[in-house]
């Protein structure tokens, strides 16, 4: 479990796992999501006001670069009010590792 602090601690590679697992144990998602971590990703974008927008400008911009001969995939990320759209090269998209 996560202790409120005042100053930032490091986690260890070691811990990550464990920390992550409890999160999601404490938070009732255990069933819902798989069990592998996404530990890198470059998502390659720009950040648009609206979802529906945004999901047109990735599509359209990964159409234009597929066509010029680059393996993309299109993405759409939200943080918080934010929403980046644009692509990921295939060759980047995020590694999946089994956590535990």
């Amino acid at each position: 479990m996560v202790d409120d602090k005042k100053s930032a601690a490091l986690i260890s590679a070691r811990e990550l796992p464990k920390l992550v697992n409890a999160a999601i144990k404490a938070a009732g998602h255990q069933d819902a999501v798989s069990p592998a971590l996404i530990v890198k990703w470059d998502l390659i974008g720009r950040q648009i006001r609206e979802m529906a927008a945004a999901e047109k400008f990735a599509h359209d911009v990964s159409s234009h670069l597929g066509v010029a001969g680059h393996a993309v995939t299109p993405a759409v990320l939200q943080i918080d009010k934010r929403i980046i759209a644009g692509f990921f090269e295939r060759v980047a998209v995020p590694q999946i590792r089994e956590l535990g």
